[in-house]
């Protein structure tokens, strides 16, 4: 049994994702995908971040746990902010034009590559959670989407 760090597993759904960098769906497909760093803390962050737009940035929200004697299942939440931006008109940040994607089709892509996916590891498939606006504003369109797995555990009390 092979349990996998947070990093570990956020690392496995980004090159899950890597597809869509080259995806036909949009014209320009998804420009960057990496884990999450505070590009979106505040307006200011924001700013600065729509030039790695259309983006998905990963990023760990935390775990859960079950006790089954000495196994424990860990059930672990990321959450992926979905990310586009259009200056000519709101809606087509969501619903995608020539300048990207869309985030709509964004989260369709990435619900896609994620549900039901080991990624690759030995863990419990990918299912989705949630997915809600984060951010509407300026041109700019943020959507989260929250993916859970779960990883078995073993503790000897050694």
């Amino acid at each position: 049994m092979s349990t996998y760090t947070i990093a570990a597993i956020e690392d496995a759904i980004i090159a899950k994702l890597a597809p869509l960098k080259t995806w036909s769906g949009g014209a320009n497909g998804v420009r960057t995908i990496k884990s999450y760093r505070s590009e979106l803390m505040d307006e200011e962050s924001l700013a600065r971040a729509t030039r790695i737009f259309p983006a998905l940035l990963v990023v760990y929200t935390g775990s859960d746990y079950e006790e089954h004697g000495a196994r424990k299942i860990e059930r672990m939440a990321y959450t992926i902010f979905v990310c586009d931006r259009n200056l000519r008109e709101e809606s087509e940040g969501r619903r995608g034009a020539l300048e990207g994607p869309g985030v709509y089709a964004l989260l369709d892509s990435v619900r896609d590559l994620l549900y039901d996916s080991r990624l690759g590891l030995d863990i419990f498939p990918m299912v989705v959670v949630r997915e809600r606006p984060v951010w509407f504003g300026q041109g700019v369109t943020i959507y989260s989407a929250e993916y859970e797995t779960a990883q078995a555990l073993l503790y000897t009390g050694d």
